[in-house]
C-alpha cells in the first residue's frame, strides 16, 4: 500500500479511511479495504528471482498470468513505430539497438541455440528451486555447455540439463536423488524420467572423462537430518516426551554415523544408498531413544511418507542391519 501523491488527503465514503493505491493499482481504503477504482494496470511486471545466483534469469509475465519466456540475448526488444521497446515498454535509443536487434532476431531463429538457451535457464531454476549451492550451480553450467558441444548426441537438452546437476552433485557430495531431479522437473513442466537422467550421466561421464564418483549413506545423512528437524509434527512430539530438541537430534546423527562406520562395505553393495541410510537412522533412533530412556520417536511409516522411502525398504534393511550388528 501506498498513500497518494497530493495535499488533498480522498476518504471512504463508508468509514471515513484514507484512501490509497494498492500494489495491484486499484484505489482501496486503508481501514475497511473498500476497493473503489482501478488507477493503473502496468503492461508487465516481473517476478523476482528465487535466490541470489538466478538475477540473470528473470521470468516475467504478463497480466493474464501467461508467462513470457526470456528469449536469446536477455529480453525482448520490440520495434514500433520506427521506435525499440523492451519487455517493459521503455523506449530505447534506436541508433544504439539497431545492430543489437539484428544479432537478437539471428539468434532467436536458430533452432539449436534456443533450444540450448531454454534448457539453460530451465538448469537454473532447478537448482534455484532445489537450494543446490552456488559452486555446484557453476559446475553443473560448466559440464553442461562442454556435454551440448559434443559433436555426438547424448540425449535432449533438458536431460542433458538435468544430468549435470547430477554429475556435479556427485563430484562436490552434495545429496542429491535422481527422484528429486526428476520430479522437480515435473513441477516445471519437464517430462523426463529418472532412468534417462541415470542414463545420459553415464555418457556425459565417459564423453568427458570425467572421473566417476559412487554414493555412499554417510552423504545423505545430514540432509535426512536436516529434512526431520524442519517437520513441525515431530518437533512437536519431541517437545513433548524430550526435554531438548537439538540434543536429541545430534545424539541421532552421531549414532548414525557410528552405525554406518561399522557396516563393511561389502554389505552395501546392490543397496540404494539413500534408501540405507534412511533405514539406519531408523534403526539409530532406537538406540538414541534407549539411551534417553523413552519410547522410540520414529516409525517406519512416518519416514517412509516424509523421506521418501516404503515402510518395506525400511523394514528387510532393519532386519538385515539388526542381524549384522549383533555378529
Amino acid at each position: 500500500m501506498e498513500k497518494l501523491s497530493g495535499s488533498v488527503k480522498l476518504r471512504c465514503k463508508e468509514c471515513g479511511g484514507q484512501l490509497v493505491r494498492s500494489k495491484y493499482g486499484e484505489l482501496v481504503c486503508s481501514n475497511c479495504g473498500l476497493v473503489y477504482d482501478k488507477i493503473y494496470l502496468p503492461p508487465l511486471f516481473e517476478i523476482e528471482p528465487l535466490s541470489d545466483f538466478s538475477a540473470s534469469s528473470k521470468v516475467y509475465v504478463s497480466p493474464d498470468g501467461k508467462p513470457l519466456q526470456k528469449n536469446a540475448l536477455g529480453s525482448i526488444i520490440i520495434k514500433t513505430k520506427g521506435q525499440f521497446k523492451d519487455i517493459k515498454g521503455n523506449e530505447l535509443n534506436y541508433k544504439k539497438f539497431q545492430r543489437l536487434h539484428l544479432m537478437n532476431s539471428f539468434y532467436s531463429k536458430s533452432g539449436k541455440m534456443r533450444a540450448n538457451l531454454n534448457a539453460y535457464l530451465a538448469l537454473r531454476r532447478l537448482c534455484s528451486l532445489l537450494k543446490v549451492p552456488k559452486n555446484v550451480l557453476e559446475r553443473a553450467c560448466y559440464i553442461y555447455f562442454k556435454a551440448t558441444n559434443l559433436p555426438d548426441r547424448l540425449g535432449t537438452t533438458y536431460q542433458v540439463a538435468a544430468s549435470a546437476v547430477l554429475i556435479a552433485s556427485r563430484e562436490l557430495k552434495y545429496p542429491l536423488t535422481l527422484k528429486e531431479l526428476s520430479s522437480t522437473f515435473a513441477d516445471m513442466g519437464h517430462k523426463i524420467l529418472a532412468r534417462s537422467i541415470a542414463k545420459v550421466a553415464a555418457k556425459i561421464t565417459y564423453s568427458l572423462s570425467i572421473k566417476k564418483r559412487i554414493r555412499s549413506p554417510e552423504d545423505y545423512l545430514t540432509k535426512i537430518i536436516s529434512t526431520l528437524k524442519e517437520n513441525k509434527r515431530l518437533k512437536y512430539k519431541i517437545n513433548y516426551i524430550l526435554d531438548s530438541y537439538e540434543h536429541y537430534f545430534n545424539l541421532l546423527l552421531r549414532f548414525s554415523y557410528i552405525i554406518i562406520r561399522k557396516i563393511e562395505h561389502n554389505f552395501r553393495v546392490g543397496k540404494n544408498p539413500y534408501l540405507f541410510a534412511v533405514s539406519v537412522v531408523y534403526l539409530a533412533d532406537k538406540l538414541v531413544c534407549r539411551k534417553l530412556n523413552c519410547s522410540p520417536i520414529l516409525s517406519q511409516k512416518f519416514l517412509a511418507e516424509n523421506l521418501g522411502s516404503t515402510e518395506y525398504t525400511i523394514r528387510q534393511h532393519y532386519r538385515y542391519l539388526k542381524k549384522y550388528l549383533k555378529n
